[in-house]
């Protein structure tokens, strides 16, 4: 034992910590220039909005509680952002569990055209839906000729028909967060649970659905984090209906220009998607403690 904690302290041990801290050294100008070109502009921009005067606007205590028309924005903007979160775990986790256990060829197919879309821009993903669905898009001539409809329907600018093109532009994240999860599940455990007497679906709900936990909590915190912050999806098939903060910060600066009301709006957005963050902390740090 005493021979044992000698080596261990000896000149061998020193190397690790040097190696620590060449690695913390190469990171020095790496981590200036993220400060200085992402978070210095954000911290400016959140706190201008935070201390600001809005001596015609709504406080930031407004925003945030929904007791002005910019609050309501706040309330539309967290909706979208759990609805989608919502839909995309409903329908990316039975993906991502046939990704992970499946033998098939057609695996490879499934895993190409999941991932393909994030080759493109949203914006062309996003122009899809509405040469799929406008007014004059494939499926209203389609019933039109079929004689199913007489008049093109309004599938678009509505708030179920954005939640619909944000759930196709971030459901590969999903897919990828629990999947990655999936994965380190061993599947010995699965087929112990099957050996004791577990049919499939309590298999599932008591075992795999538990390890697999913190990816549908890392799912869901990207998927939210990126709702609340798009822009091009909502703006384009919501058409003006769907009013949330990003669309909103955008008339302010661009439009209106006052960028001291954007900036409140951004602080906002900003405290949202912390508020995100850190229930996806909360929540990951509940299953590990459950796990162990």
């Amino acid at each position: 034992m005493r021979i044992e904690a000698t080596h261990r302290s000896g000149p061998g041990a020193v190397a690790p910590a040097l190696r620590d801290n060449a690695i913390l050294l190469a990171l020095v100008p790496a981590l200036a220039f993220f400060a200085l070109v992402f978070v210095y502009p954000n911290l400016r921009f959140v706190l201008d909005g935070l201390f600001a005067e809005h001596p015609n606007g709504p406080s930031f205590i407004d925003i945030m509680t929904g007791r002005s028309m910019l609050g309501r924005l706040m309330f539309t903007t967290i909706m979208l952002g759990v609805c989608t979160a919502l839909v995309t775990l409903v329908i990316g986790y039975p993906i991502a569990y046939y990704l992970a256990r499946s033998t098939s060829r057609w695996r490879h197919y499934v895993f190409v055209i999941m991932f393909a879309p994030l080759l493109f821009s949203i914006v062309i993903r996003t122009f899809g839906w509405i040469v799929l669905l406008g007014s004059n898009g494939l499926l209203n001539d389609l019933l039109i000729k079929l004689g199913v409809i007489d008049a093109p329907v309004v599938w678009l600018y509505n708030f179920p028909m954005t939640v619909i093109g944000l759930v196709h532009v971030f459901l590969p994240f999903m897919v990828l967060s629990i999947l990655s999860s999936l994965t380190r599940v061993d599947q010995r455990i699965e087929d112990a649970a099957a050996i004791l007497g577990a049919g499939p679906w309590r298999a599932f709900r008591h075992v795999t659905l538990p390890l697999s936990s913190q990816g549908i909590f890392g799912g869901c915190a990207i998927v939210f984090s990126l709702t609340v912050g798009a822009y091009v999806t909502p703006r384009l098939l919501g058409g003006g209906r769907v009013q949330v903060l990003a669309t909103e910060i955008y008339t302010q600066m661009l439009e209106i220009g006052d960028w001291g009301m954007a900036a409140l709006l951004g602080a906002a957005l900003t405290v949202v998607t912390l508020i995100g963050i850190g229930l996806y902390q909360l929540f990951t740090g509940r299953s590990a403690r459950r796990q162990r």
